[in-house]
């Protein structure tokens, strides 16, 4: 009986644990997505301020569903087609999204690069389970590619790597 229970108990974690299968994010596939999508969206540079305290637990025991919108502030830049040069300060609202357990996240006071859909003030920071969509800390030669994806030229990450 032991061993059915064991192997009961194993393949529920074994479900568990891939149940949430992601691909690592990259931000220049990210600025491929969202510039064939039909949506407008924005690339920012800069802080988002917000009280962390407010973030869902990263991975829950439970399932968590719809965690409460979080108000913040940016600070940064919007991309152009002469680099992070449109000053972007505004209130905006961090959306956390979970799958099962897992959920996203952000930190708050530290740089990021934020695809963020273009719509009504304040816009919306996406932070899902998955990422994708905000990327903390990204370095000169992440920031210089998107600038190249934006004015037409090659658009691979194969050279940050």
């Amino acid at each position: 009986m032991k061993p059915v229970i064991l192997a009961t108990c194993l393949m529920a974690l074994a479900g568990q644990a891939t149940a949430l299968s992601c691909m690592r994010p990259d931000p220049i596939a990210t600025f491929q997505r969202v510039a064939a999508a039909p949506e407008a969206y924005f690339v920012l540079y800069g802080q988002l301020s917000f009280d962390e305290r407010a973030l869902p637990a990263g991975v829950s025991q439970n399932a968590i569903r719809d965690p409460a919108p979080i108000p913040a502030q940016f600070v940064g830049k919007g991309l152009t087609t002469e680099g992070f040069t449109n000053d972007y300060i505004s209130p905006v609202t961090l959306q956390v999204g979970c799958a099962g357990p897992w959920c996203g996240s952000a930190r708050s006071g530290v740089d990021a690069l934020y695809f963020v859909r273009a719509d009504e003030p304040p816009v919306t920071m996406q932070a899902g389970p998955c990422g994708g969509m905000i990327f903390e800390e990204p370095d000169q030669a992440t920031l210089d590619a998107i600038t190249t994806c934006i004015q037409g030229g090659p658009c691979s990450s194969q050279h940050l790597q």
